[in-house]
């Protein structure tokens, strides 16, 4: 007995010392002088990470959902590469003698079927709409995707352009995204000029930022250690650094192309703060639109006529061939 317990304790000393050892090589010593926080702390820390970056397991209902057919919309589905060659499917929703395309996107874990009520209304406008669903993202995700808050939903994103480019001449090019596709567009546009106008309902200002929030209002424990602990192993995991997705220090570049912020003031997962200060970051044409008492993504659902109807005026002044010729000479 006393041998085993000799063991046991050898065991655990070396599980504690392998524990402390990996926490350094994170950039962290111990949480609280601790072996077994910094254990905890690493756990959870593998768990946020795990669960952020995992897609949502198939099942049978993937297919049993709304399309643009039960809504009466003409389209078309389509697929397109990403640039390691993974195809990402999507519904363009035509109108062949137009050129103005927009591009809707969904949130974290959302899909293109949540984006068809402000799609179609503007499809019924005379828009072509590109929606489309991210790696890792609708009923077509495979297990081996990772999901990246961002990153990679970035470069997608960035292949629906080309795929837009391909199939139209000169195309005149807006964006509408929801939650993180709002961010994503954001970026999208600081990247890439050919992006005219951006419609971001609930965007995060700051990847790192939003992942602390929503670490906060779950557990109501602070993000240190946690959170800089996942945000090694996050890098570990996808190649990706958080501090690399941060649609408030690219905003600026949008200019003098026009953007249009949509948030609401109870907003838990990206507060409204984010709101103000990417609207102080912008620096082109401008808008904010605040709704008191309504969480996030609530500001459509609360005011779907009052939403399509800015939306529209929003689009209608400037995806048109005039604005992007006094763009050109702004920029």
């Amino acid at each position: 007995m006393r041998n085993n317990k000799t063991s046991q304790t050898r065991k655990a000393a070396q599980n504690d010392f392998d524990s402390l050892k990996l926490a350094r090589n994170l950039g962290m010593a111990t949480v609280a002088g601790s072996a077994t926080l910094s254990m905890a702390a690493f756990g959870a820390a593998k768990y946020v990470v795990e669960q952020l970056t995992k897609p949502q397991p198939l099942n049978s209902m993937d297919n049993f959902t709304f399309s643009p057919f039960e809504l009466q919309l003409e389209f078309e589905l389509v697929r397109f590469p990403t640039a390691d060659g993974s195809l990402l499917e999507g519904w363009l929703l035509p109108r062949p003698d137009d050129q103005r395309v927009v591009i809707s996107v969904s949130g974290y874990r959302g899909r293109k079927e949540d984006m068809l009520g402000i799609s179609s209304y503007l499809w019924r406008k005379g828009y072509n709409v590109l929606l489309f669903d991210y790696r890792g993202y609708g009923a077509r995700r495979s297990k081996s995707d990772i999901l990246t808050l961002g990153h990679r939903e970035l470069e997608d994103y960035q292949a629906a352009l080309r795929f837009v480019r391909s199939r139209f001449d000169q195309p005149l090019i807006g964006a509408v995204g929801g939650s993180m596709g709002a961010a994503v567009s954001l970026v999208a546009a600081a990247r890439d000029e050919g992006i005219l106008a951006v419609w971001s309902d609930s965007a995060f200002a700051n990847q790192r930022e939003v992942i602390a929030t929503a670490w906060k209002t779950t557990t109501h424990l602070p993000d240190w250690p946690v959170v800089d602990l996942a945000e090694r192993l996050f890098e570990e995991r996808t190649g990706y650094s958080w501090r690399e997705f941060s649609p408030v220090k690219e905003i600026a570049r949008i200019a003098p192309r026009p953007v249009f912020l949509i948030h609401a003031a109870n907003d838990s997962i990206a507060p409204v703060s984010d709101a103000y200060a990417l609207y102080k970051a912008a620096a082109g044409p401008k808008e904010l639109w605040i709704e008191d008492g309504l969480e996030h993504c609530g500001v459509y659902f609360n005011s779907r006529e009052e939403y399509c109807r800015r939306a529209l005026a929003f689009f209608e002044q400037y995806l048109v061939p005039a604005e992007v010729d006094h763009l050109a000479k702004a920029g």
